[in-house]
């Protein structure tokens, strides 16, 4: 073989090597950029696990938070339910008091009886007075006092 032949082997030799190193300079620089890119995304994939993490705690203490007012508006409720059973104890109560004093009072029949509940003034017979009415007897009942102290008119 002669000299230019051992020359070419050579050459081709140098080029197999280069390609060969530059082939594997690639994958390492490949996987080198892919090592880099995987750490990017595990950090991110962190950093939105814990953004997660707060997130289901804040909702956690939204949903406590919920509860509790849930709780106290539940309490607040029995507690008003509790106050109007004793205000109408108290109305029932009261009530009861004014008609034992009018079952007990002689004269509760020759007078107008007016109560909390809106009835007003009645009559006898039970129908209702307007006020005229009721102050006119008033004074009817009035002038009856006075006339029975002074004697009759001449």
């Amino acid at each position: 073989m002669d000299a230019q032949v051992w020359i070419w082997i050579v050459v081709a030799i140098v080029i197999i090597a280069v390609i060969v190193a530059v082939v594997l300079y690639g994958r390492r620089a490949k996987n080198a950029a892919n090592r880099k890119r995987a750490a990017d995304l595990r950090e991110k994939a962190r950093t939105e696990a814990l953004g997660a993490h707060e997130r289901s705690a804040e909702a956690a203490r939204a949903k406590a938070d919920a509860a509790r007012a849930e709780n106290e508006a539940e309490r607040l409720h029995q507690e008003a339910t509790e106050k109007q059973r004793a205000a109408e104890r108290a109305n029932e109560a009261s009530q009861d008091r004014l008609r034992r004093a009018e079952e007990l009072d002689p004269d509760a029949g020759n007078r107008s009886v007016s109560d909390d509940r809106g009835r007003g003034d009645r009559n006898d017979d039970g129908g209702r007075l307007d006020r005229d009415d009721a102050n006119r007897r008033e004074r009817e009942e009035d002038r009856g006092d006075e006339e029975g102290r002074r004697g009759p008119r001449p």
